[in-house]
């Protein structure tokens, strides 16, 4: 008995290890500038730069720690006047190591914002600014992980203007170079207003990354904020089929991460260990008051295998597949996308949500000659005379094929790709809707009124205002387990708020609708949960 436990702590220990060897998780490295000009304060925020830093730090750890994403992120401090011990790099602290955020990740930071971030003091000099220690440092971090990482990159973050020699600058963007060798990445996030990216900032990013001069984009703070997050990643790199002599290379990414919640398990009160469910199917003859002890003699029902039948007759008649049949059926085609035709792009064009949508954009690190070329004219003229495609678009082997649009956006250099909606996807509406055509038209004065009413709203309805509620209460969930404390007041319901704040904008047109509109307070109120009715049991 005792060999089998032992065993199987082996193994479980085996399995921990190969977890951490392998998976799907990314590393962010934040290098952090501590000279002078990152502690001065901002007169408008009344938060230094460097507290800014931590306030948005935070932000992303508390919403990593509250979706168990097994990310890992790290932060490391340049231009300190102290160094950590027994470390050769002068000026360089590691606030954080580089590894996968737990809950006292959280608290450490917290503490260190309510102090003041005491304990770390910028360098004497004004003008020393060690950038490429810090880079070679960060370097060296990412060479000594030995566990497989999806993606790599390394945040700048500084309000410092590039005032340095040009031999410094050389070195710099030789190191900034080499990262593209480890298939490191480099982001350069400016902070304060008076911040502006200059050509050597520009230059550091270029070459750290495979990207070309005529797409390179200055990073966003927002945008990279939210990639950390709830990054977009590759999914297919595909050939684009425009005719039988003309292809392209194509990447495929998604555009967001699915949402997930903290995983809930049933515990047992008594021993508070976590407790199975099961599911089995009774007998309708079957007794309810047996005991615990004839459970086990229940009669099972094992359900019939669901058959799939052919809507149209194939030789004279229609085709039945089991379950497992089904899934065995292959598709001749190859993973492609392939150029169907063009059609002007409606203006309802994102009516009807079927599955979630993909964005493509040119290879790269294509070696077709003038692939992006070519991408890019086609990208300008579908936008300039707003058409789109009608493709056929097959991610992987073996998979269904879906007839797609590409939508073009020539903002972001590239189009996106999104299933068309059939009517069996959308559900026939029009009895539910038949009541409408019985309505008098909109007359020009309820226009002029919802007009009104949209003017004096003046509302920025951007996704990053609505919160979602679910989400908030599970990050103070986290933060009370972090912090080891009672839990606060509720989060405060953004979407709530923003029902008042519309209302306290517009309530001096309630009359206006009131008249308009006389039917507009009566309601039947709230529909009622219905209950399932309990069979009553015959007594004899």
């Amino acid at each position: 008995m005792a060999l089998n436990i032992q065993d199987s702590i082996m193994d479980e220990e085996e399995d921990l290890k190969a977890s951490q060897w392998y998976g799907v998780r990314e590393a962010t490295l934040f290098l952090v500038d501590a000279t002078h000009k990152m502690f001065e304060v901002e007169p408008e925020a009344k938060l230094s730069h460097i507290q800014t830093f931590f306030k948005l730090y935070k932000q992303i750890l508390r919403q990593k720690l509250a979706w168990s994403m097994q990310d890992w992120m790290g932060v490391v401090l340049f231009g300190t006047e102290e160094s950590d011990t027994n470390s050769e790099w002068k000026h360089i602290q590691n606030l954080q190591e580089l590894r996968v955020v737990t809950l006292d990740d959280l608290q450490r930071i917290r503490k260190l914002t309510k102090s003041g971030i005491k304990g770390y003091r910028s360098m004497k000099s004004e003008d020393a600014y060690p950038l490429h220690d810090a880079l070679a440092y960060a370097m060296d971090i990412f060479l000594k992980i030995k566990t497989v990482l999806t993606k790599r990159r390394i945040v700048l973050i500084t309000s410092h203007i590039a005032k340095l020699a040009d031999d410094e600058k050389h070195r710099i963007r030789s190191t900034a170079a080499s990262l593209k060798d480890v298939d490191i990445k480099l982001y350069v996030i400016g902070l304060g207003k008076n911040w502006i990216q200059d050509q050597f900032y520009k230059d550091l990013e270029i070459l750290s990354r495979k990207t070309d001069v005529d797409v390179y984009r200055m990073t966003s703070p927002v945008d990279l904020v939210q990639q950390i997050k709830a990054p977009s990643k590759n999914i297919a790199r595909l050939c684009f089929k425009i005719c039988d002599n003309l292809e392209l290379d194509l990447v495929v990414r998604t555009l967001g991460r699915k949402r997930r919640s903290l995983q809930t398990k049933p515990l047992s009160k008594a021993t508070n260990q976590v407790l199975s469910r099961s599911t089995y199917f009774k007998d309708e003859d079957s007794n309810d008051e047996n005991s615990d002890s004839e459970e086990l003699n229940l009669p099972f029902l094992i359900p019939e295998e669901v058959n799939w039948q052919t809507k149209e007759l194939i030789g004279h008649r229609k085709l039945r597949f089991t379950q497992k049949e089904r899934s065995q059926i292959k598709h001749l085609h190859p993973p492609a996308i392939k150029i169907i035709g063009t059609r002007p792009i409606p203006d309802d064009l994102f009516r009807y949500h079927v599955k979630r949508k993909y964005f493509v954009r040119a290879d790269y690190g294509s070696t077709r000659k003038d692939n992006l070329l070519f991408f890019g004219a086609l990208l300008n003229k579908c936008a300039a005379k707003e058409k789109m495609i009608v493709c056929m678009f097959t991610l992987r082997m073996n998979t269904q094929t879906n007839l797609c649009y590409m939508i073009p956006n020539a903002e972001l250099g590239g189009f996106y790709l999104s299933k068309i909606a059939y009517q069996g996807n959308i559900g026939d509406k029009s009895e539910a809707l038949h009541h409408y055509d019985a309505q008098n038209w909109v007359t020009d004065e309820e226009v002029a009124l919802w007009k009104k009413t949209i003017n004096q709203l003046n509302m920025h309805y951007h996704p990053y205002k609505f919160r979602s509620y679910k989400l908030e209460c599970q990050i103070q969930i986290v933060e009370k387990l972090a912090l080891d404390k009672k839990p606060g007041p509720p989060p405060i319901d953004s979407i709530e708020q923003s029902y008042k704040k519309t209302y306290e904008k517009t309530v001096d047109l309630m009359p206006e609708f009131k008249d308009m509109y006389p039917n507009i307070d009566k309601s039947d109120g709230p529909s009622k949960a219905k209950r399932a009715k309990k069979s009553k049991k015959e007594t004899s």
